[in-house]
């Protein structure tokens, strides 16, 4: 029986969603209903009828555990949740979470949540129930390998690994692509530092350069991409912006890159204050070969500042140019990119809790974890995210006494993960033991403002910002030391900044505490007993896992107030729940007011039935200053541990406004300058259910035709029988894997020789064919990071976007 008995039903709830948020909850339990009619309702007897015989889907540990527990486990678990689950919720999670047997779904959403509380917490029955009830109820959720994987005979639980590579560049290519490859085989997204590496230089002495060791790893993760079962291979490079290649480095997934453009390896910038203090002052800049400047590796800081200085008077620069002029390249690739993330060096490394394990030289995949790595220590984090709109009550006030228990769940929960993780290689196993860090997060800030009825730049919202992180900043504190207090400190904790009196608030100049936590007594406790991990806190994307939770993501506000999904069953769109709940206590959803926001692409500015305290709350990402969204990272930084995945939207950026917004973060002390950078403008959602002059438009039924006359009438005019169309910004988007989106194995594997070749210094690879790809008009299909999406031309000035226009698909970590 297949899963979705009536899928024409479902299309047709789905399709009138954008009359009403309803429509999807019902479309939700519809597919729920289906999924529910041919899965076991018992754990135990799911357990058993594939956890052996000739499935054996799960660790056999797990299998004798749920034969101890069955009895207990079955009555905890309700499966009447499982039906608040929206229609994007349940698509997402039964498309790539729940487990599937000969391609078709065998899981509950409610045997998910099990499946991870068991395999967190084992026998502890009661931390078991605990766990499953906060996860069912939505409360809060471990990033995306915890949920693919646990129970499982994969038990690779991690997010993020930081790689350091070893400096010996004749083994470079071979040995450390190879560490790469078990990293991503292990579902984990990576960030590295290439900072070591020599710059290009002809001969005498020839090094062949950043670039040609960039596109090995884009051919390895293009190829191990194939091989993982939901998350694409990628890689995030760290490049400090005094490194003679920095130029090309830039402009990485730019056309400018040519041949050398890379699609799966993302570029970031690690920015010292001595750069930035020369941007704001029009100051020169030199670019070095880490070879002749080997101290600038080795220090930070005034250190650091004293060490470049030295070496502009004593040894001749690679190259010499302004701070502004490499700005300019940065904001050029920016705005056609979204890249190069930008990190500043010495805010990293003077709020850092692992100092006294040595300097940080890079992020992770997604900008928020900043640990410490080395070559034989390659550093992990596992993730979890809280659903922070949980935690507002019917009047409007915040229950930050629930918010505090779950923050300390979920820490007792991530942590358990580490010691129950099948590590990818020793170097990572002994690093995840000394150190047990994690990265607790959020998700839905944008929703709990709407809820709370906060406008985004609003003083309450600052200041319940400031709050909601502060409170899960204790929890996690005060947890991970009573359980340092069982279980004893983590390896390295001695000569640490915690173990010295020094948390990360105190190493903010302007933290600001609400006064609810006595954080003397706190830090009194940590002088006992010290702390079981030594970082804690961390903001991630939470791309996927806010959807599974039925959030906006993370901490960005929302793009639009009309939102389009992708699903494998069409295209559909919504409109965002907390503005039609508003409208509707308010009397004003009508139809008129519906398509009156679709007509504005989302925007309810110009509305002039819309009352303007409506309008405030309601603003979208586009309609916000970007430094409000700098101002509440740097409100909320002293309580975050590691960093944050700090997007920012500008509509129409400058290189000026660009250097402005940075210098604002940068001088607010954080430690992500910016994650990705949309700079477009925000998509016209493709209007779904709306009736026009040539029917009514439904997904996987909405012709080009149709969009066209959707378009003349939203915007006023009769449709026509032909309609010109205009392309934005010089015509189609360029595909983002023109040249080996249909390339086969083995040509992967001759297009990974040849990038190796050049990799080692050859001026050519040898001669080798490969398919090159094909360009597909009208329609392109982007494939980025191992996700296909599709764009369409733009008509008239409106592109028919399901979400503001980036030229590329974010790098999750999941992280989410």
């Amino acid at each position: 029986m297949a899963v979705f008995d009536d899928r024409t039903l479902v299309r047709k709830r789905t399709a009138a969603s954008t009359r009403h948020p309803d429509y999807s909850a019902l479309a939700g339990r519809l597919v729920v209903a289906s999924i529910h009619k041919v899965t076991p309702k018992l754990f135990s007897a799911w357990v058993a009828a594939y956890g052996s015989g000739n499935y054996s889907l799960f660790n056999p540990e797990f299998v004798e555990l749920v034969k101890r527990v069955g009895p207990e486990v079955d009555g905890a678990i309700v499966h009447s949740r499982d039906f608040a689950l929206t229609y994007p919720s349940i698509r997402t999670m039964a498309h790539t979470y729940l487990m599937r047997c000969d391609g078709r779904v065998i899981e509950r959403p409610q045997h998910m949540y099990m499946r991870v509380a068991l395999a967190a917490h084992g026998s502890n029955i009661d931390l078991v129930l605990q766990t499953y009830d906060a996860l069912s109820r939505r409360l809060f959720t471990p990033a995306s390998p915890v949920l693919f994987n646990a129970g499982t005979q994969s038990r690779q639980y991690a997010s993020c690994y930081l790689y350091k590579m070893n400096s010996d560049i004749a083994t470079t290519p071979l040995e450390s692509a190879h560490d790469l490859d078990v990293l991503w085989l292990a579902d984990g997204g990576i960030g590295m530092s290439l900072a070591e590496v020599p710059a290009k230089r002809p001969h005498p002495g020839a090094q062949p350069g950043i670039m040609s060791l960039m596109r090995v790893y884009d051919t390895h993760a293009e190829y191990t991409g194939l091989s993982r079962r939901a998350r694409p291979s990628a890689l995030t490079v760290y490049l400090p912006i005094w490194h003679a290649d920095v130029r090309p480095f830039i402009l990485a997934r730019t056309n400018q890159a040519a041949r050398m453009r890379v699609w799966h390896v993302y570029p970031a910038l690690w920015i010292p204050d001595i750069f930035m203090h020369r941007l704001r002052e029009g100051g020169s800049w030199s670019l070095f070969d880490p070879v002749a400047a080997p101290l600038l590796l080795a220090s930070y800081g005034p250190d650091f500042s004293q060490a470049y200085e030295m070496y502009e008077r004593t040894t001749a620069p690679a190259d010499h140019t302004t701070a502004y002029d490499i700005w300019n390249i940065v904001s050029r690739a920016q705005q056609e990119t979204g890249t190069p993330f930008i990190l500043y060096q010495d805010a990293v490394n003077s709020k850092n809790n692992q100092a006294h394990l040595g300097m940080i030289h890079s992020s992770n995949l997604c900008t928020e974890i900043v640990q410490y790595c080395s070559t034989e220590d390659t550093a992990v984090c596992t993730l979890a995210s809280i659903a922070l709109p949980r935690f507002v009550r019917p009047d409007g006030s915040y229950d930050h006494e629930g918010l505090h228990e779950v923050a300390a769940l979920a820490v007792r929960t991530t942590n358990a993960f580490v010691d129950r993780n099948d590590y990818p290689s020793e170097s990572t196993r002994l690093a995840a033991m000394d150190t047990r860090a994690i990265g607790i997060g959020t998700q839905g800030l944008a929703d709990t403002f709407m809820a709370c009825n906060y406008s985004f730049d609003s003083a309450a919202a600052r200041k319940l910002n400031r709050d909601i992180f502060e409170t899960i900043y204790h929890a996690a504190y005060q947890t991970s030391t009573e359980l340092a207090e069982l279980d004893g400190p983590y390896r390295m904790y001695p000569n640490s900044p915690a173990d010295h009196g020094t948390l990360q608030h105190d190493m903010w100049t302007d933290t600001v505490l609400s006064g609810r936590y006595d954080f003397d007594a706190l830090r009194s406790r940590i002088s006992l007993y010290g702390l079981r991990n030594s970082m804690l806190t961390a903001q991630m994307p939470t791309a996927s896992t806010a959807k599974l939770l039925g959030n906006f993501d993370s901490i960005e506000p929302y793009t639009s107030n009309v939102i389009t999904h992708r699903t494998l069953s069409g295209d559909y769109t919504e409109f965002c729940p907390w503005l039609v709940r508003e409208l509707n206590r308010r009397g004003l959803w009508t139809e008129d007011i519906r398509v009156a926001i679709l007509r504005h692409h989302g925007s309810i500015q110009s509305i002039s039935d819309i009352p303007l305290d409506v309008k405030v709350v309601y603003r979208t990402a586009w309609e916000i200053e970007p430094k409000v969204c700098i101002d509440l990272a740097a409100d909320r930084g002293p309580f975050i541990d590691q960093s944050q995945s700090l997007s920012l939207n500008v509509r129409f950026p400058s290189t000026d406004l660009l250097r402005d917004l940075q210098l604002h973060a940068w001088a607010r002390g954080l430690k992500t300058g910016v994650y990705y950078l949309r700079t477009q403008a925000p998509a016209f959602p493709l209007a779904f259910g709306l009736v026009t002059p040539t029917g009514t438009i439904a997904p996987k039924h909405a012709t080009q035709r149709d969009s066209l006359a959707v378009i003349a009438v939203l915007e006023g005019r009769q449709p026509t029988a032909r309609s010109v169309l205009t392309p934005l910004n010089s015509g189609l988007a360029e595909t983002h894997c023109e040249r080996t989106a249909k390339m086969s194995g083995p040509k992967k594997v001759a297009r990974i020789l040849s990038s190796m070749w050049l990799a080692v210094g050859a001026q050519k690879p040898p001669s080798m064919r490969h398919n090159r790809g094909s360009t597909v008009c009208g329609n392109r299909k982007n494939v980025t990071d191992g996700m296909v999406t599709t764009r369409t031309l733009s008509i008239s000035a409106a592109p028919l976007f399901d979400k503001p226009r980036t030229n590329q698909a974010t790098a999750s970590t999941e992280a989410s």
